[in-house]
């Protein structure tokens, strides 16, 4: 799990690093690349679920798609102000979640 953490957190720092539009990459390196995509899900009040998507090029061809799952603790709630379409206002629980960063080397 350590190892996976770490692989999220370089995968996150890596995109959260990419604000500049001119700093994006438009097309992925088929050649030999790797990309990943990070998401988390709530699973419910003490566990949130991260899922880190792989998906491996070399030579133009996909040669390996993978997902790595881990449960981490839930962050808990915080109470914020929503509005509708009318304007009308209430305080919402809403969950908090988890900042990524990545470091790439």
């Amino acid at each position: 799990m350590k190892s996976t953490l770490t692989i999220l957190a370089v995968a996150a720092l890596f995109l959260c690093s990419c604000d500049d539009n001119n700093d994006k990459t438009q097309t992925i390196n088929k050649d030999g690349g790797i990309e990943v995509a990070l998401s988390t899900l709530h699973i419910d009040s003490l566990k949130d679920l991260v899922t880190t998507h792989y998906t491996v090029w070399r030579k133009g061809t996909k040669v390996s798609e993978f997902d790595k799952k881990d449960t981490v603790p839930s962050l808990g709630k915080f109470v914020a102000t929503s509005e509708d379409d009318s304007g009308n206002t209430q305080d919402v629980n809403i969950n908090k979640d988890y900042e990524f960063f990545v470091t790439v080397k």
